[in-house]
């Protein structure tokens, strides 16, 4: 991975016998073999209903096993920090000034999970303790498939990787040569949306941002779009993190750069792309009057 002017091999800070930006990626790795380890062990009836969490989403027993999961790891890793969790409330880890901020969706993709559709990932992005939910204040991410043994992690300006392989993305920059992935959960396709699909060389629809946003990060993909103004940061922050880091580009359709998110309940439309070309084309299909 490349050379970080931000996090050389120094101490960091609200870590618990953490030395150094490697040791960080190491527990977030931790982190997901603790969640898949954890829903691994659940009773048959884990994807039953078991009530809704605080933005009335539907909470189903792995989502609050995965929760807890992910809780005792970062209480055994590190100090004074806060925990932003999609099925939990705000939680201060210690009694000092927070070091770090965790942004946790502990299964994204729920609804895919308990169908046993193999679209689904634990997703966590570390941040400054301060500012907004923005992707220029994280500074490192996992996101981890439920279904896969390896996650894929990032540090800032270190790139992304899964295991010691470095990912990239495709380097596409023509909208009609592109492959696309679209949420459109809850939501039906706008005009302007079904002109850029109509212009794709294909388009598909996963049901899991921090998922589709990882095969963007790979090449697999070339771009990823969300437009209903649903998508919160504990589902994006992490992957779109990683888009960037393996040469993407993020963009916020309403062109305020994520800077406005200051919580799990503030919303965005989006597009990932592998290019600033093809993210801008897409923007601007879909913005056009």
């Amino acid at each position: 991975m490349h050379s970080s002017s931000h996090d050389p091999a120094s101490v960091v800070p609200g870590a618990k016998n953490f030395t150094a930006s490697g040791d960080v990626t190491c527990a977030l790795v931790r982190i997901h073999d603790a969640v898949r380890r954890r829903i691994r062990h659940l009773p048959e009836d884990h994807a039953s209903s078991v009530g809704t969490n605080r933005r009335g989403h539907r909470q189903h027993l792995f989502d609050l096993s995965a929760d807890k999961a992910v809780l005792e790891e970062l209480q055994s890793c590190f100090t004074n920090a806060l925990v932003l969790s999609e099925e939990s409330e705000l939680r201060h880890l210690g009694e000092g000034s927070p070091q770090w901020r965790f942004v946790i969706d502990p299964v994204d993709g729920s609804d895919n999970h308990a169908r046993g559709l193999p679209l689904s990932a634990v997703s966590i992005a570390v941040l400054d303790p301060e500012g907004p939910l923005a992707l220029d204040r994280v500074r490192w991410a996992m996101v981890g498939g439920l279904d896969e043994d390896q996650p894929h992690v990032a540090a800032r300006d270190r790139g992304c990787q899964r295991g010691d392989k470095p990912v990239s993305v495709s380097g596409m920059r023509i909208l009609r040569d592109a492959f696309l992935s679209c949420e459109l959960n809850h939501s039906a396709p706008t005009r302007r949306l079904s002109v850029v699909f109509s212009q794709a060389r294909a388009v598909r629809s996963y049901g899991c941002a921090s998922r589709a946003l990882m095969l963007v990060a790979c090449g697999a993909l070339d771009a990823h779009i969300d437009v209903r103004n649903r998508l919160t940061a504990e589902s994006f922050l992490a992957a779109a993190f990683m888009v960037e880091e393996a040469g993407g580009c993020v963009l916020d359709l309403d062109g305020n750069n994520f800077q406005h998110l200051t919580d799990l309940r503030s919303t965005v439309r989006m597009v990932a792309a592998a290019t600033p070309e093809l993210a801008h084309q897409i923007a601007k299909e879909i913005n056009e009057i």
